[in-house]
């Protein structure tokens, strides 16, 4: 009698492939730190627009010191280009705390300004800063309330 031979089943070789997990959300603090960022970056590069797209959502609302609240993006960005063309040199922003709950966060912070005016003196300001911020429908965060003002008695 004839012997058979069995040859046992073998599964085909299969290649790994790692996963590749979605990317990763940045938190809320990540998230406004960027905002931040691109802020300063925009207010250097005097460019009122970049800082207005990159930080503000449609219906933000700016609260100035002295001076009435401004509503909307126009309005944010002519006022923000008025100071950029009194002279701002420099601007540095410092988060002190973030906070979230839901699709609002905000951030309590320090900023100071560096101005030179056109045949002025230099101005440096330093202040305070209380920024309300929305998560927006596609998931980012823009500021919808941007409050401010300065630890300089008043003159």
């Amino acid at each position: 009698m004839a012997k058979k031979t069995v040859k046992k089943a073998t599964k085909p070789a299969t290649k790994k492939v790692p996963s590749k997990a979605a990317p990763k959300a940045p938190s809320v603090a990540e998230a406004i730190h960027r905002l931040d960022a691109a802020f300063t970056k925009a207010v250097s590069a005097k460019d009122s627009q970049g800082v207005v797209s990159a930080f503000y959502a449609p219906d933000a609302v700016l609260m100035p010191p002295n001076q009435p609240a401004i509503v909307g993006r126009e309005g944010i960005r002519a006022a923000l280009q008025g100071m950029m063309d009194a002279g701002v040199t420099s601007l540095k922003l410092e988060t002190i705390e973030v906070g979230s709950a839901g699709d609002l966060a905000w951030e309590r912070g320090k900023y100071t300004l560096s101005i030179s005016p056109a045949g002025g003196t230099p101005i440096q300001d330093v202040g305070k800063s209380l920024v309300v911020f929305r998560r927006q429908p596609n998931g980012s965060w823009r500021a919808i309330v941007d409050m401010y003002s300065s630890d300089q008695p008043a003159q």
